[in-house]
């Protein structure tokens, strides 16, 4: 394969990935989130209940039963943890991404065996990132190569 090539094909390969891996990193963030308003509203709307609704005890009884089984699962999800790792995992594809970008711009001005050095430097750097605990989403790495091609005028 010729250098330009596998140069110009792992530069995009390195834009989905960032772009993928920040959208996993996105999507944790707001189940997280969600997951902490919703306990937060079950627990206030236990405690409003209690004066409101004293005569029906099986709504505060079974907002405490919720917020319990909530506040149990959130724990366990390790959203928190998710988030910075899949960040660490984007963050070490931007800056692949943009030694790339660097590489590609400067071809020009280098010989192939300068190329050829440069971008197996890339691609061990590229091989050191560790994404395998995390899901592959194929319907969403397709849209984002959809959206990586327009970006690039493809």
């Amino acid at each position: 394969m010729e250098i330009s090539k596998a140069i110009w094909e792992s530069m995009l390969d390195a834009d989905m990935n960032e772009r993928y891996w920040a959208h996993l990193s996105r999507n944790y963030y707001k189940e997280d989130r969600c997951i902490k308003i919703f306990l937060a509203l079950m627990t206030s709307g236990v405690v409003a209940s209690w004066n409101l609704w004293s005569n029906v005890q099986i709504i505060w009884k079974a907002l405490s039963a919720i917020a319990a089984i909530t506040a149990i699962i959130s724990p366990i999800l390790k959203l928190e943890k998710s988030i910075d790792a899949l960040s660490t995992i984007k963050g070490k594809w931007k800056r692949v991404l943009g030694e790339y970008e660097i590489l590609w711009l400067s071809k020009i001005n280098k010989s192939e065996a300068e190329l050829i050095k440069e971008y197996t430097i890339i691609k061990e750097k590229e091989s050191e990132i560790d994404e395998e605990n995390y899901p592959v989403k194929k319907k969403l790495i397709l849209l984002i190569q959809d959206e990586v091609l327009r970006s690039r005028g493809i």
